[in-house]
């Protein structure tokens, strides 16, 4: 490039305006610079006003150097302004750093000022301006209240001073609770000071801080002292400064990001926020005023607006509920022989292990609390909230204060002035969250040990179940049957709202199945009636409007919860699997053709939907899709599955717990998918990878792009090497950049340098770790059916039982054989006995990661 350059048109008055160019010539520049400059002069006005100026890298003190560009410059009637040196090195004394005019008489005075800020000097301009042309614009003040950080440590003192088993000795829960939050908000309020909000001003690099801003300083005044005096000893001392700056800084950068790659916790979408800004590109949502349509009528008022989105978010659950006209109650029948679900107390080391699993937040509820602040005084106070939740037990109260939910509206999509675009995000009080923790922890031991347990087609929110393994269950019963002939037929059902809709009564109802005692049912019911919630928008809250259906969102307790609600859909209809994760399920035949699938699908359907209506769950038919799998591409028979007397739109593919499924089950679109998302996150790694340390470097690499790439990877891995031949590119590309090195350097050298893993490494270690969960009971059980060992014949103890090999089953098709059982069941019988009879994840974790860098053989690919 042999010209850089910007330039602008500054109007004073309609009558009196000036143009101003910008530019920087590279010293490696060639004679084109010169042309292009010419012409860059030729296209301004010749009766305008023109101020030039820029490192043009040629010295102007040096007749011969300046001779080509003063030709140029007195063609235009350019006159050079600035005197003197400009840089000054050990070496020499230059003045390159120029200012041109056509019109010298409106400068009164130019400037060539040493800053240390640079080894260039500061030069400027002063035009005249005879009278002021725009006036200032006074902004109000803004004031928020805020605790300061110098009084952290006397807000500490003050609650420890609290007398909490006098205070909280009241008989009423209720009464309790409100005492406990007024008294944390009567000692906050003491500590908080009204703080003047600073104008908004162009952010700085988040990573300097004062002491690097002061170093920063003190190498300035070193380097202005050096050009000033000429001394070595000055020079040494200023270089010295300079090296200690720039280890600092980049100290700095490395820890700016790793905070980034841990707070992000995966979300490339966060990062680039975060690096937007540092560009310059931030185009952050929040900072733009909302809006509403509402009657046709555009609002600005935020008072109108939060009342409108409460309103909305209140009336549309109300008006799906109103649609459900039969309810199915379920007698409460307990029995003594099977393990009661009862509440117990807590202890204040319970409490004080629950405060600690919670999530940092500084999302305030309600009362002004979060939980980074419950973390923050853990210590002071798990003993009265302990006291509180077993006050709530004895009583089997949920207290009315831990009901109150702040909403903030969330934007989807399309047009942002539609209350229909919004979701609803909700934030509970942070001292529910540990009351709901306590209980969950009870609820989920009792499912676990109980004689009736959840269903075992339910994938959510339990222990030893994942997205990867309902995925896998899935494709294992798609393809084991695929593997004999004929279709697959699946529809993928949408609830509409489903937490939202639960109603309380069959809710409650259908606890007795899970034998909860009487007490138990009491406090759940206390727990999910008479909430209320309002919307807050900015610093102006609606009124509160009551939730009289579902399930609390964004609480702990409410999946759990919605699980037992639905946990006798499968016995709905015998006919048809019956595959759930939470609200996410999806139902499939196996036949002949597509036309025996759809009327096997659309009967099942009847007694889907009759369920569904009866337990106040509404299908969205809009949003319910059919599909079809077969091992080969099929022509696009009509084939319709009916939803009371509605067609349910067929499609190729379908996206079902982040994995895009589509009819041959190649992965195509799935492979595609992650491409665009570890291209994105391998551009962002780029980008910063000169500011990480090596160890930031790793992280990242492992939390951003490997984290994509592994994300259900035992399920979308059965595609064929030539689709997943691009993933294996681009482990190796992230590889390269975390050392730093080009796309033509050999991976396998930098595998070696950082002891990783090589792609091949990788997809063997998560086979060879689900299977090791599926054979020792740390996944579903009904996962169990499709890996089996081989056992001893009759009083015979065989070299294979020994070894602990599993069981290769016969699959007849190619199709058949790419399923994960079999894959990984082949992999698991090359592994070494030590390793298969190894019986502790962890260990054994370890012990094959050590075992596969010890064999990985580099094939040059």
């Amino acid at each position: 490039m042999d010209i850089e350059c910007i330039g602008l048109n500054v109007s004073l008055s309609p009558e009196m305006s000036f143009i101003v160019i910008c530019l920087y010539r590279p010293p490696s520049s060639n004679s084109l610079f010169y042309e292009h400059l010419y012409s860059i002069l030729k296209e301004c006005d010749e009766k305008k006003e023109l101020i030039l100026m820029g490192d043009f890298n040629i010295n102007w003190e040096n007749k011969q150097d300046r001779k080509r560009l003063k030709e140029i410059t007195d063609k235009f009637s350019l006159t050079q302004l600035v005197q003197g040196p400009t840089r000054v090195t050990k070496c020499s004394q230059t003045q390159i750093d120029l200012m041109f005019t056509n019109r010298q008489e409106r400068i009164t005075k130019s400037s060539n000022l040493l800053t240390g800020l640079s080894d260039h000097n500061f030069i400027l301009v002063v035009r005249k301006l005879t009278k002021k042309r725009f006036k200032n614009i006074i902004k109000p003040k803004h004031y928020y209240q805020k605790i300061p950080k110098s009084e952290m440590h006397n807000l500490e003192n003050a609650l420890k001073q609290i007398d909490w088993p006098n205070i909280l000795s009241c008989k009423d829960i209720d009464d309790n609770c409100d005492i406990f939050l007024s008294t944390i908000n009567k000692v906050m309020s003491s500590f908080t000071r009204k703080v003047q909000s600073k104008p908004r001003q162009r952010e700085t690099l988040p990573w300097l801080n004062d002491a690097l801003l002061q170093q920063m300083k003190e190498r300035d005044f070193a380097l202005k002292r050096t050009l000033k005096t000429g001394l070595n000893n000055d020079r040494l001392i200023f270089t010295s400064l300079r090296n200690k700056v720039v280890r600092n800084i980049r100290k700095a950068k490395a820890e700016f990001f790793i905070k980034i790659i841990d707070n992000a916790r995966g979300n490339g979408k966060m990062i680039w926020q975060n690096l937007n800004k540092l560009t310059g590109r931030n185009n952050d949502q929040r900072t733009k005023e909302y809006e509403l349509k509402v009657n046709g009528t555009l609002i600005q008022d935020h008072d109108m607006i939060a009342n409108t989105f409460n309103n909305f978010f209140i009336n549309s659950i109300e008006q799906l509920t109103q649609s459900f006209s039969s309810k199915t109650i379920i007698s409460t029948i307990i029995d003594d022989d099977i393990p009661i679900f009862r509440i117990m107390e807590t202890t204040e080391s319970a409490v004080l292990n629950i405060i600690n699993s919670l999530r940092d937040s500084k999302a305030k509820d309600v009362y002004g609390l979060d939980t980074t602040f419950l973390k923050l005084h853990k210590g002071i106070l798990a003993s009265p909230i302990a006291k509180l939740i077993n006050h709530s037990i004895r009583q089997g109260i949920f207290p009315s204060a831990w009901k109150s939910a702040v909403i903030t509206p969330i934007f989807k999509a399309g047009d942002r002035t539609v209350v229909e675009n919004y979701r609803p995000i909700s934030i509970l009080p942070a001292v529910s969250k540990v009351a709901e923790k306590w209980v969950v922890q009870q609820l989920t031991a009792h499912l676990n040990k109980s004689y009736t347990p959840l269903h075992s087609m339910q994938f959510g929110f339990r222990s030893n179940h994942s997205t990867e393994t309902a995925i896998c269950y899935f494709l294992e019963g798609v393809k084991s049957k695929l593997d004999k002939g004929g279709v697959i037929g699946a529809v993928f059902l949408d609830l509409k709202r489903a937490f939202d809709t639960v109603n309380h009564k069959v809710l409650l109802s259908k606890l007795s199945c899970f034998n909860f005692s009487i007490d138990s049912v009491k406090w759940m019911n206390s727990y999910i009636s008479n909430r209320k919630q309002r919307v807050r928008i900015g610093k102006t809250q609606s009124t509160y409007l009551s939730c009289n259906t579902g399930v609390p969102q964004g609480s702990v307790l409410g999946p759990i919860l919605f699980s037992l609600y639905i946990n006798d859909l499968p016995s709905v209809c015998s006919s048809v699997n019956i595959q759930m994760y939470a609200d996410d399920t999806v139902l499939y035949v196996h036949a002949k053709n597509k036309q025996q699938a759809a009327s096997e699908l659309t009967a099942a359907m009847v007694l889907i939907s009759d369920w569904l209506s009866n337990s106040c769950l509404y299908l969205n038919i809009n949003k319910t899709v059919c599909m079809f799998f077969s091992q080969k591409l099929t022509e696009m028979i009509q084939a319709d599955v009916l939803v009371r007397g509605e067609k349910l739109k067929l499609v190729s593919d379908t996206k079902y717990l982040g994995i895009i499924l589509d009819s041959n089950l190649s992965f195509k679109n799935q492979v595609k998918k992650v491409i665009n998302t570890v291209k994105l996150n391998l551009a962002n790694f780029r980008h910063i990878r000169p500011y990480l340390t090596t160890e930031a470097a790793k992280l990242f690499m492992h939390a951003m792009i490997v984290s994509h790439i592994t994300y259900c990877f035992t399920s979308w891995s059965q595609t064929s090497l030539s689709i997943l031949k691009p993933i294996e590119s681009l482990y190796k590309q992230a590889l390269k950049i975390l050392d730093r090195k080009p796309n033509s350097y050999h991976h396998c050298h930098i595998v070696q340098k950082y002891n990783l893993l090589s792609f091949d490494s990788f997809k063997h270690l998560l086979d060879a770790c689900l299977m090791f969960k599926i054979l020792y009971g740390l996944a579903p059980p009904p996962l169990r059916q499709f890996i089996k060992q081989k056992d001893s014949r009759g009083s015979m103890v065989t070299r294979a039982f020994t070894r602990g090999d599993c069981i290769v089953q016969y699959r007849r098709s190619k199709f058949g054989q790419t399923v994960f059982s079999i894959r990984a069941s082949q992999y698991w019988n090359s592994l070494p006995t030590e390793l298969r009879t190894c019986t502790n994840y962890l260990i054994f974790k370890y012990k094959l990661k050590t075992w596969l860098k010890a064999n990985q053989i580099c094939n040059h690919r």
